[in-house]
């Protein structure tokens, strides 16, 4: 924000690779959340912050409750089930896959010249 080209924390530079990877994880998280909140807050009579609350204890796994998952709909029972399966599995495997991405393979094969034609 302050307009450095670089960005560091406690006298170590931290990659661009990484600070992209780290928003990238944040907004599909971000995502993640708004998304099932917005449709459960369609249509079902609890208040926003009772149904945010639920999913992203949900996502994040915590494992904590206001007491409404057993009175909302059955689909959306099976909605925040999912998200305690994404929110376990989302973020880390997310982040290991653009982790790996951009590496270079191990092995290089030799250059060599073909004839063509």
């Amino acid at each position: 924000m302050r307009g450095d080209n670089e960005v560091s924390a406690y006298r170590w530079r931290i990659p661009a690779s990484s600070i992209r990877e780290a928003l990238t994880v944040a907004v599909m998280s971000a995502v993640i959340v708004v998304a099932p909140t917005i449709a459960i807050a369609m249509s079902s009579p609890f208040t926003l912050d009772q149904i945010l609350f639920e999913v992203v204890s949900a996502f994040a796994t915590v494992g904590l409750s206001t007491g409404i998952t057993a009175q909302l709909a059955v689909n959306h029972q099976l909605t925040l089930a999912a998200l305690m399966f994404i929110g376990r599995l989302g973020p880390v495997t997310l982040g290991s896959a653009l982790a790996m991405r951009g590496r270079e393979p191990s092995i290089r094969y030799p250059e060599t010249s073909i004839t063509i034609g």
